[in-house]
């Protein structure tokens, strides 16, 4: 359905996921486990090493030698590497610019609600330099695969290409998927998301367990999601943004709000 609309799908075949040491890379290379699982997708493994790193060549071997041999005992095809460049933020665009990936697919840990930073520096300028679609996730302490996942419906904090992956996403996690309509937040709105509304029975049918949930009597996005997050206690909340031609990427208040949230994952995606 969605994967015939260049609007709604995001192509898998190669997908590059960084390796950091920390629970977040593994949460991330689990989602990628089943993105490959689903599409037959090829992942590299890679370990940026900043020229002037003193930390031992060993450690970045271990990162995506792991992933490897955990790729081979899932039989997925994994290419483990590690490269060189003057620190991780630039040698990530340079690598997604210099070979063929279709996505990158990341993980952070939540910034303060206060901080200037949304996902960290490196995360940050990845989100703002990328020119291949990205996969940002936001990691709190919930567990994956998630069972709950909340999908917000408005053109301010979402994407056609992010609600594709979120349908995919549930069905890979066997999760209850909560589309909340929060379209009358939308002051100019284009598309209306209205492929996705459309065809909510189809999607039901293809073995998502939809729920859909109503906005309530808030003034905002935000007391919205943070009403829901409190009465529904979803495990993620999945948002979307998009690049604009000759336009410095900037994201907006609620999107930060969304992704800051202590209490939940949140994947971020961008095309």
């Amino acid at each position: 359905m969605f994967e015939a609309s260049r609007s709604y799908f995001i192509k898998t075949d190669r997908v590059l996921v960084p390796m950091f040491r920390g629970i977040n890379s593994i949460k991330a290379l689990k989602l990628a486990f089943d993105l490959a699982k689903t599409y037959n997708s090829e992942l590299t493994a890679i370990t940026i090493r900043e020229r002037n790193d003193s930390i031992e060549w060993s450690n970045s071997v271990t990162l995506v030698t792991n992933a490897y041999k955990d790729g081979k005992r899932a039989g997925l095809k994994v290419i483990p590497k590690i490269s060189t460049y003057e620190n991780v933020k630039t040698g990530l665009i340079k690598e997604t610019s210099s070979h063929y990936y279709d996505l990158l697919l990341m993980a952070t840990h939540k910034r303060a609600l206060l901080s200037g930073s949304i996902f960290g520096s490196i995360g940050d300028y990845v989100l703002k330099n990328l020119s291949i679609p990205l996969i940002l996730l936001s990691i709190s302490e919930r567990e994956y695969p998630y069972k709950k996942i909340l999908l917000p419906i408005s053109e301010v904090v979402n994407t056609r290409s992010a609600v594709f992956f979120a349908i995919e996403m549930a069905k890979m996690n066997n999760a209850e998927l909560m589309i909340v309509d929060l379209r009358k937040y939308d002051k100019n709105r284009t598309h209306g998301f209205k492929m996705l509304f459309d065809n909510m029975g189809e999607i039901s049918k293809s073995g998502v367990d939809i729920s859909l949930l109503k906005s309530g009597y808030n003034t905002d996005i935000k007391e919205e999601i943070n009403s829901i997050i409190e009465r529904e206690d979803p495990d993620c909340a999945i948002i979307g943004t998009r690049s604009k031609p000759n336009r410095k990427h900037r994201i907006n208040s609620d999107i930060k709000y969304i992704v800051k949230d202590p209490r939940i994952d949140t994947v971020l995606i961008k095309k």
